[in-house]
């Protein structure tokens, strides 16, 4: 089931009270001016993202990527201006609360501690620094059924049918539920992304490109822009993989 169900109509994403945003924006205030340097690049292993998201939550852990998503997209729903990162085959967020000014392609190594942010797993930095460009992630194609645990923090595609009208859960963002024969899943547009949710019409296919994330205990598709929501099936995908 999910956690909140399509056909129940609108309903509240967050529930985070003003005093615990305040609380956590309290936890930030002064960290970058204070924080120690990052360590360079060379102490740094090929696969620090893959070694991170096997480490306890309260781990300081360095890592270094490339950037999926540009800072602050997702702001409505993971109330900072962070960013997805990845490195191979692993991604993670990290959860900033300035805006870094991270762009898609950026090389970043991240210095902060491992938290679990409403069942995603995060890196909140103490230091942040943009290291190069380099060419921009492939997203992974997968089935549906695929969208969970393994892929969470990967840029990833997915294909199915709209099997629901379009969720309004204003302030956030709307919620989608994309199903094939291989199960369903949730595409969760945030405000930021100016992506018209109008066009989407239910019993139609949809292609989404996004970050492989989570609430509680949904798992989710988030995109980027328009251009990561396209109506039918396209390249390789076939019916609902």
């Amino acid at each position: 089931m999910f956690r909140d169900s399509v056909l129940a109509g609108p309903v509240l994403r967050r529930g985070v009270t003003a005093l615990a945003v305040a609380a956590a924006a309290t936890m930030f205030v002064g960290t970058a001016a204070t924080a120690e340097p990052a360590a360079v690049v060379g102490e740094v292993s090929a696969d620090s993202v893959a070694a991170a998201r096997a480490q306890a939550i309260g781990t300081t852990v360095t890592v270094v990527g490339t950037a999926t998503t540009p800072s602050g997209v997702f702001e409505s729903s993971f109330y900072d201006k962070g960013f997805g990162l990845q490195s191979g085959n692993s991604g993670i967020y990290i959860s900033d609360p300035n805006n870094s000014g991270i762009a898609l392609g950026d090389q970043v190594q991240v210095t902060g501690v491992l938290a679990d942010q409403e069942g995603l797993l995060v890196v909140r930095p103490t230091a942040i620094e943009v290291i190069g460009t380099t060419t921009q992630i492939s997203p992974a194609r997968l089935p549906l059924n695929a969208i969970g645990e393994g892929s969470e923090g990967r840029l990833v595609t997915v294909s199915g049918i709209v099997s629901g009208p379009v969720v309004d859960d204003l302030p956030y963002g709307h919620k989608i539920l994309v199903s094939g024969v291989d199960g369903n899943t949730v595409i969760f547009v945030n405000t930021q992304t100016g992506i018209d949710v109008d066009a989407i019409a239910v019993g139609r296919p949809i292609t989404v490109t996004g970050f492989s994330g989570q609430y509680a205990s949904t798992y989710e598709v988030l995109p980027r822009s328009e251009a990561d929501v396209q109506q039918g099936f396209t390249g390789s995908l076939s019916f609902g993989s």
